[in-house]
Order: C-alpha cells, then structure tokens, then sequence
C-alpha cells in the first residue's frame, strides 16, 4: 500500500510519500530537485538521490540503501541518523532506529533485481527471504535474559554502528511540587559507534524570575544535567548507562518489574546505572537507581547471573537490596528529617520549633511560645512550664531501626518454539524476602509471539508476607510513607515492608498480559493481576494506548496510560496509582507544542485515604519544542 501525499509544491516543502504496509523499492533520480520524504507507520525516510528499498512488516520498518545516502528517524525526528550506501537499519514502531550495519550479500542481490525488474530487463524474478529484523519480543520492560530487545534486532547488533546528532530546545510552563515554573532547556543527543550522550540542560523559574535553586545548588546537580551516558544497547555483550532508568526489570520480574528511576521527573532526578555483560553461556547485570542516594547513606541495587545448561536451558539467580528505604522521603536540607515532620525543613542544623515561631528550640528563650522565658521564676513558680509538652526529636531516617529490604530469586527458562512468526518460551520462577520470610513461586510461566500480538500469562502461588513485583513503577513513591502515629497523634515514616505483615494469608492467582500493534495504527497494551483469598485480595492493573500519528494531521504524539499497583481495589486513589498522557501538536517550521502530564498520589496525613488537593501531586509540562 502506497500512498502519494505531496508531489507538487514549492521546492521548500519535500515531496512525501506514505509507505504502509509491504516491501517498496525506490529509484529516487539525482536531478530530482527537491527532497523527499518516505513516511512510514514507524520511522521517517529523507532522500535527494538514491536507491533503497524500505520494508514495512507490521511490528516496524528496515531502510536498505543501495546507493545514496538517507537520513532515519522516529516520526517525530528522534534517533536521527545517517545511513550510507550498502548499509541498513531497521526501527520497531514506538522505538528508535537500530544500529547500522552492513547489507548482507541476499540483500543487495534483491535490491539489484528490483532494479532490473523496475528498468524492464528482466522478467519478475523468484521470491526470496529477506531479514528484516523480525525477531522475538518479549512482555514489556523484559530485560535481556529472555531474549533481544525489540528496538535492537540481533542481526544489527554486530556491525557497524551509526553517528548522529540532535537537539531539542524547549520553552514552556512545568507544575513541580505544585508550583510553576517557566522552562527554558535545550537537550542535546549524539551518538558516535557506541558511545550515546543525552543532556537535559533545562532552568526553570518562578513568577518573580528566580532559578530554581534546588537544580544548582550543589555538586551531585552536575550528574542530574545528564539523561544518560551509555556505551552499546541492551542484548550487547557489553552494555553500560548511567542515567535515567526508564522501565527495568530483573529476570521474569517476580521482584523487580518496570522499575523507573524517572517517576517523579522532573521535581525529582536521579541518575542512577544499568550494567550487563553477555557471553555465550554465562550473563550477568547490575542496576542502581542514584548515585547521590548511594552516597548518603541509601540506595537501591540490583544484580543477576544467568547461565545455560544444555542448549538455551538457562537457569537464574537475582537479588536485590534497598539500603535504606526511608532515603525516598524527602529531605531538602538533608539533616536526616523527612521534611513532613521537620519544623524547620531549610535548616540542617535544627529540626523542632515547639511553638512554631521559626525558632529553633535550641536556641528560642520561650520554646512552649507562652511569652515567658522558660527560666522566669513566675512562670516556673506557676508550673506553666512542663519540658514534657515540647516536642520530642524527630524521627531521623539515618538512625532508623529496620530500615533495609532485601530479596533474592531464582528462575528457569526454555524456549520451546522458536520461529520467525511464533515464539513460545516456558518459564517458573521463585522469590522471597529475606527479613520476612515471605516467599513466591511462579509455575508456570508462558512468553508467547504470535502475528501482532505479545503475551504472557503466569499462575502464582504466594505464602503469607510475599508482594509480587515489589520493586516496580512506583517503588520510589512506595518506599517509605506516612501513616497515623497513635502515640504521638501525628504521622510517622512508614516503608513499604510493613505493608507485608499485613499480608497474613496466603494467597494463588494469575497475572495476564499482552500488547497489540493493531494496523500499526494503535499500540496498545495491558498487564492484570488478581491474587486473592477469602477477604484479602491483591490486584494489579497496567494499561498504555499510543497512536501512530502519521494518519492524523498535525499531531506528532498521541499516548495515555494508567498503573495500579497491588491494590485491594482498582481505580481507587492509592500511592501505587499513576496516571498520565502525552500529546505533541506541529506548529511548523520544525517546532511542536507538547503537553505532558502526570499524576501521582501521597497519603501526607496517614489516613490510609488520599483526598483534598494536597495529596494530589501533578506533574504538566507545557511547552513548545524545537528540533534542529
């Protein structure tokens, strides 16, 4: 299917065509004299002369060059790069233009037919297969154990790797912490070989024109500038990034699933790593979620070992540990007092104001605020003074007792089909904590591919005190919470392993998942979990829509989602709720205007119920992007 869009115009404007679904070739004349542009469902092609042949499959695109040079991209411009003469990449729709590698000597045989049966000096010739980069993808946020990442084809992996540069520069209006601020950044990204860099070089300021100073104020802010800093993609036998981490998981993800560094971006930026070395029978990977928290006493760490068998029988080993779980409240003077409970919040050397008058109790004369010194002899002599209703120090998350959560799992894995169009691999899995004891099994577990859709499907079986998934998307808004303190009549810091004495009754149910690429016109996908037992029930709920924008006119990003994590009750307000969407419209002369939102949830009263607006965290970026 082909579809011509724009071939007459001004020389400004290039020439456009609509490349659907099927196997195209062009013979693009170098006398042409304006551009064109090759849109797909996934990926934008820009020519002057050239011979190429674009293929178009359903789960994504490859651009083979035969002669010329082309320019690849994401339909929104991102991934920019360059790809020769003899040289190929390929893109899966949602993601970024692979690596660029060599053609094979199939390849540029095919593409030399089609030019003899376009020139008519030959009759049709014999079909033949080509590799287009179609290979197993699984679940969402699967890691490379289970097999090669979707945007990174593993025939592309070995090979030449491709150079590019971009830059987006913004300027807009973003909510953080409920206040706005205006936006000024520019956000640059290269790519030479292996080597990737993205810098996030943004200010921000408030209605009197003050810089935000919680993004400059101190050394680890330098880190935070950056987005990512890697060498190689993920499946790579060395693969390294140290930056934001957007949706990791570990193993099959009983423990660790969507984990993201990034959820409360960007009033909250942590620069955190991902690590994996790959050999023929053994693998390992290491993950951790900020440096700046590994520094100060916390942080989050991760790692697994693989290793097969006897043919891709392979067996695995994952563990990981939260230092301490309280670091996620948070603490702008970082005197060790979450600032929900710190008096003075801005001053790292006192924490308790009894009365409130913004002096410290240390060095305020009248600290019950009767207006008497606490050492007139009048008021002693009244007993107006009593040092027991001041208040006491405050909880300090560097002295807390059990502060630390630590978890390990195992796992074993085989492929049972796999073939270009239907991969199916069979799985079980088994996790426990290891303070509480509490553990969970997975038996069985089915990876599936089939057409356009990818699924999986799981039956657990869990003990007493076992959370599945417990570090995941909203882990860094779960950590440590605030809860109703019943002997101080005020809130007290709570981490998210209390949350499993609660669970006191075991529990067996299902996870089901999948997405679909319908038509390459909507990518949508769904996760759902359902683990219950007499009244105690555990419910998760995953859900992404995204639209592929070529078909519609001025819209360059369309997507929404919704996550739920174990609740009792879906569509409820609770700490494991986000919610958000993205919409990015063309203004033109290669500038868009982008509203991004999201909305999160924290219980800053303990009462176990999140209402008024206070408890509401809203994250909206507006602003209007430029690409050059």
């Amino acid at each position: 299917m082909l579809q011509i869009r724009s071939l007459q115009g001004s020389e400004e404007k290039p020439a456009e065509l609509f490349a659907g679904m099927g196997r195209f070739y062009f013979n693009v004349s170098k006398m042409f004299s304006r551009k064109m542009k090759i849109t797909t469902p996934s990926a934008v092609v820009a020519i002057r002369g050239t011979r190429l042949m674009i293929v178009n499959d359903g789960g994504g695109g490859s651009v083979l060059v035969r002669e010329g040079l082309v320019l690849f991209s994401a339909p929104d411009g991102s991934g920019l790069l360059e790809i020769p003469a003899g040289q190929k990449s390929r893109i899966t729709v949602g993601g970024q233009p692979g690596v660029v590698v060599p053609l094979s000597v199939d390849e540029l045989k095919l593409i030399d037919e089609m030019e003899d049966r376009f020139a008519g000096e030959t009759e049709k010739p014999a079909e033949k297969a080509i590799d287009t980069g179609t290979h197993p993808v699984v679940p969402p946020g699967a890691n490379t154990d289970q097999g090669t990442p979707a945007d990174e084809p593993a025939a592309e992996k070995s090979g030449k790797e491709g150079s590019f540069f971009k830059a987006n520069a913004s300027i807009g209006a973003v909510t953080i912490n409920g206040e706005l601020y205006n936006q000024i950044g520019i956000r640059p990204e290269f790519s030479i070989g292996k080597l990737g860099i993205a810098l996030d070089l943004s200010l921000y300021m408030d209605q009197a024109g003050n810089i935000r100073k919680e993004n400059w104020d101190s050394g680890q802010d330098i880190f935070e500038k950056i987005y990512y800093v890697r060498w190689g993609h993920r499946g790579d036998p060395f693969y390294v990034k140290v930056g934001a981490i957007d949706n990791y998981r570990l193993g099959f993800g009983l423990l660790m699933n969507h984990y993201a560094n990034t959820i409360q971006y960007p009033s909250v930026i942590r620069t955190g790593m991902e690590l994996s070395f790959q050999g023929e029978r053994l693998g390992s990977e290491f993950m951790v979620n900020n440096f700046g928290e590994l520094t100060d006493g916390g942080g989050l760490v991760a790692g697994r070992l693989t290793y097969k068998l006897l043919g891709n029988l392979t067996l695995g080993a994952s563990v990981v540990h939260d230092i301490n779980q309280y670091k996620a409240l948070p603490d702008r003077d970082g005197d060790g007092v979450p600032d929900e409970v710190d008096d003075l919040p801005d001053n790292k050397d006192f924490a308790v104001d009894s009365d409130g008058d913004g002096m410290p109790d240390a060095t305020d004369p009248d600290r019950d605020g009767d207006g008497y010194t606490d050492n007139d002899p009048a008021k002693n002599n009244d007993d107006d003074f009593d040092p027991a209703n001041l208040k006491p120090e405050p909880f300090n998350v560097d002295e807390a007792a059990n502060k630390s959560q630590t978890a390990f799992a195992v796992d074993i894995s085989y492929p049972l089909i796999n073939m270009k169009h239907l991969q199916l691999t069979a799985y079980s899995q088994f996790a426990q904590f290891a303070n509480e004891g509490g553990w969970g099994i997975t038996a069985p577990g089915v990876l599936a591919k089939f057409a356009f859709i990818n699924a999986f499907a799981e039956y657990r079986i869990f003990d007493v005190h076992f959370l599945p998934e417990y570090f995941n998307t909203t882990y860094e808004l779960e950590r440590a919470v605030f809860r109703a303190d019943s002997e101080t009549g005020g809130v007290r810091p709570f981490t998210k392993a209390e949350l499993l004495d609660d669970i006191n009754e075991a529990l067996k149910g299902f996870v089901v998942g999948a997405d679909f690429n319908i038509f390459d016109f909507v990518v949508f996908g769904a996760e759902y979990q359902n683990m219950s037992k007499s009244d105690l029930k555990i419910r998760t709920l995953r859900s992404s829509l995204d639209l592929n924008t070529s078909f519609i006119p001025k819209i360059n990003q369309a997507g929404a989602y919704y996550i739920q994590n174990n609740a009792d009750k879906l569509f409820i307000k609770t700490e494991g709720t986000v919610l958000g969407y993205k919409l990015g419209y063309e203004i033109g002369g290669g500038a868009s205007l982008l509203l991004d939102f999201r909305q999160t949830y924290r219980d800053l009263n303990g009462d176990g119920d999140i209402k008024g607006s206070n408890e509401v965290v809203r994250t909206t970026i507006i602003q209007t992007v430029m690409q050059f």
